[in-house]
């Protein structure tokens, strides 16, 4: 036996998913804002922390530098060495000045046997010695060109 054929009408589901949809998509609207702005507002408060942590330590640190250079004055330091350390300066004579040797009219000597390069390179035409007197070497220099440059005053000028 057959059953009788149901009569295609408008389903009772139609208008309730009509409905529901736009409520749905509202909700979900709403709900992803509130989201949005739960996470902005905790941003905002996180930033302000780290604002006022910024601050503070940009007030640590300046007191910081502060007692840095307090500390770095010559004053300080003697003070500091006299008292903590158990400094005071050296009796007179107690210091020899250590540097290198001259010769009569040489450059000096650190004491490795050598003698010191020019600081910088010789140019062309003091190098070939073209021009005698213009090219920077003294008259016991050992060849054209070469330039001889003394560290200080000789031992003799200085009062030793």
């Amino acid at each position: 036996m057959r059953r009788a054929a149901r009569p295609r009408g408008p389903s009772v589901a139609a208008p309730v998913l009509r409905t529901a949809l736009p409520v749905l998509l509202c909700a979900g609207l709403a709900v992803t804002f509130i989201w949005s702005r739960t996470r902005a507002l905790a941003a905002s408060y996180e930033l302000a922390e780290e604002k006022r942590r910024h601050d503070r330590l940009t007030s640590v640190r300046g007191q910081l530098l502060l007692e840095v250079e307090t500390l770095r004055s010559p004053r300080a330091l003697e003070a500091f060495a006299r008292t903590r350390l158990g400094m005071a300066p050296p009796a007179p004579g107690a210091v020899l000045a250590a540097g290198p040797r001259f010769a009569a009219g040489r450059a000096g000597v650190d004491g490795d046997g050598h003698r010191p390069a020019p600081a910088e390179p010789l140019s062309g035409r003091a190098a070939a010695g073209a021009g005698g007197a213009s090219t920077g070497a003294t008259p016991d220099a050992e060849g054209p060109g070469e330039q001889v440059a003394l560290r200080g005053p000789p031992r003799a000028a200085r009062g030793e």
